[in-house]
């Protein structure tokens, strides 16, 4: 039987090799980008490669599923240098502040809206495939 802290010991390095593979993946990505001198950033190739590869089936959910769920718990340490940089800039804030956050607003409504769209997109994706898989599973239980 194992110990809590080899459970442990195995979440952190099942972790840290699924990160250290998004990080590969991006600076694939990096590469891409400056190599056909795309006007993507790297995160978005990034995630395009992903998609493709999950959707494919080259590669599982499973391989990348717990980095992807830490980064996300961690999401909120990527917001301290945007505070930073508020409190480093505070005379720009104050003389164009309304264009700033206007910015903020409207990009911040466009990422919802998108990130809303995309995940209604995945579910309807991800049930039509399941019912294909089911009715396959049917068929072949109907064959046997």
């Amino acid at each position: 039987m194992s110990s809590p802290s080899a459970s442990k010991i195995q979440y952190v390095l099942k972790v840290t090799a699924q990160l250290l593979f998004l990080i590969g993946l991006w600076w694939i990505s990096a590469l891409i980008q400056h190599y056909f001198h795309l006007p993507i950033s790297a995160g978005v190739i990034g995630l395009i490669l992903l998609l493709l590869a999950l959707m494919s089936g080259m590669m599982k959910l499973v391989w990348i599923k717990s980095g992807a769920d830490f980064i996300l718990a961690e999401l909120v340490l990527m917001f301290i240098p945007c505070v930073v940089g508020l409190v480093k800039y505070k005379h720009l804030f104050i003389t164009q502040g309304w264009q700033l956050i206007l910015a903020v607003v409207l990009g911040t409504l466009c990422v919802m809206i998108m990130t809303a769209y995309s995940v209604h997109f995945g579910f309807k994706l991800e049930r039509k495939l399941q019912q294909k898989q089911n009715h396959r599973q049917a068929k072949v239980e109907a064959h046997s």
